[in-house]
């Protein structure tokens, strides 16, 4: 009897873990389309034949008649679709052996759950100009929290209403890391999952703390990000009325009483290095800014975006309110050069030829300078700036190249003379192309080549339930995966 029942126990313990191996899971509710199919090696197998079909199906006579997806592979791993989201699925595998000796898995089921996020008729990411170059890569448009392929097609997206990141507050900045994970915004908070929706991290674990902007995962496994502070020392996403916006020290210079320190904390969320905006405001040029120099939103330096090259041990800030980029060595903190106009005694600042009110500095491979001109000093449409940094520390930026941003002849009425304030980001791709986002009004998608041709865009939109007409929905950037490496990454961790 004793044996028996450790016989038993084997076979129990054997057929948990071989079902283990197989994914998706059993009964899985899945939030995409793109799917990672997995299942035990069988030794002796030459190839693999996987069955897929729409529906919930028990008997194998009636799930033979329903399959409608057949895949032959070498491998006992494939990623790929499945039709359509908000239905079930059954699937199964057949194995061959050299002398054709079939075996056939048992039946497995899963589901993919739906959102209006990716319901097409509800909201969409309309292609504008067809894809060039990248034809078989996903893109993350964050205002729609979700992921396309590159024909528009949704195949992601972020879990919903049953999920604790997503609520009324715009989810921003939809991202994978180098460890294959997710990471985003929802309400100032920056969150991480797996691309099955599993959470992963999540920051901070109170409330006293906002996150804002910019929000990176490190190689190291550490995380980056900006938090806001005031002149009280306290973290606050708003100034209250009831606190004066405007500060002058005794010699009438100004000073922000809102800033930001660039943060990097460790899984525990538990801070290991952090470098102080405020420290900055009261050891620099900034303290001469005088009434003359400021408008009416200078409380705010309004830090939006940074750039930490982790080969090169410096990081860049991009601070919009001063149309300013701040070079800082890691992890000494020190400043090692300033771009844009400086405040001296009794010199009213002038403006930034280069760039004003921009988002999203970034630093290239080939070790220039780009960013997001916002041109928000002026009516005229942004721009992509790719810039030279001089040779000396009080050298100037040079700029040398630069793409205006269009508007389609359907968006012309809708923007008129509006400037484009919020947002806009751009990426450097890995043959030196941009992805470019360009933000509130109007929120185009493109991918522009150094001579400046547009090799697919794209314009994410919503269905107005009122006036049934489709309208722009605010985004703030968008993410490429263009690497087959980082794909399986992503969705292999799924597994998990």
């Amino acid at each position: 009897m004793y044996k028996s029942l450790g016989l038993f126990t084997v076979f129990i313990c054997l057929h948990y873990l071989l079902n283990a191996q197989v994914f998706p899971h059993e009964g899985d509710k899945l939030y995409y389309r793109l799917i990672g199919f997995s299942f035990p090696a069988q030794p002796g197998a030459a190839e693999y034949r996987i069955e897929i079909a729409k529906g919930s199906y028990s008997s194998d006579s009636t799930f033979e008649k329903n399959v409608t997806t057949t895949l032959t592979i070498t491998d006992n791993k494939v990623i790929t679709e499945v039709p359509s989201f908000g239905a079930a699925y059954t699937w199964r595998t057949v194995s061959y052996a050299a002398n054709k000796t079939v075996a056939k898995s048992g039946l497995h089921h899963f589901s993919v759950k739906t959102s209006p996020d990716v319901d097409t008729s509800v909201t969409r990411l309309r292609i504008i100009e067809g894809a060039q170059n990248y034809k078989d890569a996903y893109v993350f448009i964050d205002g729609n929290m979700a992921m396309y392929d590159m024909q528009g097609n949704p195949v992601w997206f972020l879990p919903g209403s049953d999920r604790a990141p997503k609520n009324a507050i715009a989810t921003r900045d939809i991202r994978v890391t180098p460890q294959g994970t997710i990471t985003f915004f929802t309400g100032n908070r920056p969150f991480e999952i797996s691309y099955n929706g599993a959470f992963i991290w999540q920051y901070p674990k109170g409330e006293s703390v906002v996150m804002h902007h910019e929000f990176t995962r490190l190689t190291n496994g550490h995380y980056m990000g900006m938090v806001y502070k005031d002149l009280s020392g306290n973290s606050r996403p708003i100034i209250p009325d009831s606190i004066p916006r405007y500060v002058y020290d005794s010699a009438g210079f100004f000073k922000s009483r809102r800033f930001s320190n660039i943060v990097e904390v460790d899984d525990h969320c538990h801070t290991v290095w952090e470098w102080s905006g405020l420290k900055y405001q009261n050891t620099s040029d900034l303290g001469l800014r005088r009434t003359a120099d400021c408008s009416l939103d200078d409380f705010d330096l309004h830090e939006n975006s940074f750039f930490f090259d982790e080969k090169e041990k410096v990081i860049y800030l991009g601070i919009r309110n001063i149309s300013r980029i701040v070079k800082i060595k890691y992890p000494e903190g020190n400043v090692l050069s300033t771009y844009g106009p400086r405040y001296r005694q009794g010199v009213t600042q002038k403006q930034n030829s280069l760039f004003c009110g921009q988002h999203s500095v970034k630093r290239s491979p080939n070790g220039y300078l780009y960013l997001f001109n916002n041109n928000s000093c002026n009516t005229s449409l942004p721009t992509i700036v790719k810039l030279k940094e001089p040779g000396t520390e009080d050298g100037e930026l040079k700029k040398i190249w630069e793409y205006q941003c269009t508007v389609e002849n359907e968006g012309k009425a809708a923007i008129g003379s509006t400037r484009f304030l919020s947002g806009g980001a751009v990426t450097e791709l890995p043959d030196n192309t941009m992805l470019v986002m360009m933000g509130l009004p109007y929120p185009k998608v493109f991918i522009v080549n150094n001579d400046k041709k547009v090799l697919w865009s794209a314009i994410p939109e919503k269905l107005d339930p009122i006036s049934h007409k489709w309208t722009y929905t605010d985004q703030y950037r968008a993410y490429l995966i263009t690497d087959r490496q980082e794909l399986e990454r992503l969705i292999w961790n799924a597994e998990k």
